[in-house]
């Protein structure tokens, strides 16, 4: 795991607006590692993912379920 990537890209993104904004647009792991790489961070969408919460003392980071779900039961029509 590239924590040392990780870390230095969460110090930054406090830092840069231009990364930030570019970060608060998207949705996934994935793409915010795309980001990242784009400004020479390199680390993959899992490795993001499984980051302890407590990797920088100042720094939240939250994770969210955005995966999709369906109710096709009895009610889902």
């Amino acid at each position: 795991m590239s924590i040392e990537n990780i870390k230095n890209f969460l110090i930054e993104l406090q830092r840069n607006r231009l990364l930030y904004q570019e970060v608060s647009k998207v949705g996934t792991a994935n793409e915010i590692a795309s980001i990242a790489q784009k400004f020479g961070f390199k680390f993959s969408g899992d490795e993001l993912k499984d980051i302890p919460n407590n990797l920088i003392e100042g720094v939240k980071i939250k994770k969210q379920d955005t995966s999709p779900s369906y109710n096709f039961g009895e009610g889902g029509n």
